[in-house]
């Protein structure tokens, strides 16, 4: 801790990661809650919303990584700045990729869906809260830590009991459209576990 303090002093920041992690984490939060709105109301306004979303996370995350290769010093690892930018940008893109899939498809959220979409907004969002705890009270974030590990594993559940109905009642071709549409969910999911991980072991280094 105090070679770091002393290099920053020597090196002062150049750029704010902190502030670009926090922007990510809550476009990525706002994309999972527009998901979550468009089953409610799937209007063309929500629809495009999250895809400019998709997009804006995307365009935060490049300049990120651009400034990651100029930054003589960073407040922590690159490698873990670097790491949970990318599997933030999943979840959006998978969130992305639910929605246009449903659209497309032409395949009407089940309850199951809803709950996935949920526990996945309600993860996202709790995980923007522990990045904006990150510069200033790392402790805070470690706090956030079970609750964001409980969404992903609600998920999974409600992945694995959606599965089980739609085997059990759905024609094949539903099955697969569903089946596509639940993968990407799960694999929003993972990622958010992904972010989490590396986060929690950023809090660690930082306490």
């Amino acid at each position: 801790m105090g070679k770091r303090n002393f290099l920053e002093r020597l090196f002062p920041a150049k750029h704010d990661f902190y502030g670009m992690l926090r922007e990510q984490a809550e476009i990525t939060a706002l994309g999972v809650k527009t998901l979550l709105t468009w089953l409610e109301d799937p209007s063309v306004d929500n629809y495009d919303l999250l895809l400019k979303l998709a997009a804006q996370a995307d365009t935060v995350r490049m300049e990120m990584e651009e400034k990651l290769i100029e930054a003589f010093t960073t407040p922590f690892d690159r490698q873990d700045i670097y790491y949970i930018s990318v599997r933030m940008d999943r979840i959006i893109e998978h969130a992305r990729i639910a929605l246009q899939s449903m659209k497309e498809y032409d395949i009407q959220p089940d309850d199951y869906i809803v709950k996935m979409i949920q526990e996945l907004s309600e993860g996202t969002f709790t995980f923007a809260q522990a990045v904006a705890f990150l510069e200033s009270e790392p402790i805070k974030a470690r706090d956030q830590i079970q609750k964001m590990r409980n969404a992903h594993r609600a998920v999974e559940d409600y992945y694995h009991k959606s599965m089980s109905a739609v085997f059990k009642t759905a024609g094949a071709m539903n099955a697969i459209k569903r089946h596509e549409i639940n993968s990407q969910l799960r694999d929003a999911a993972n990622y958010l576990s992904h972010s989490v991980d590396i986060l929690h072991r950023i809090v660690v280094r930082l306490i």
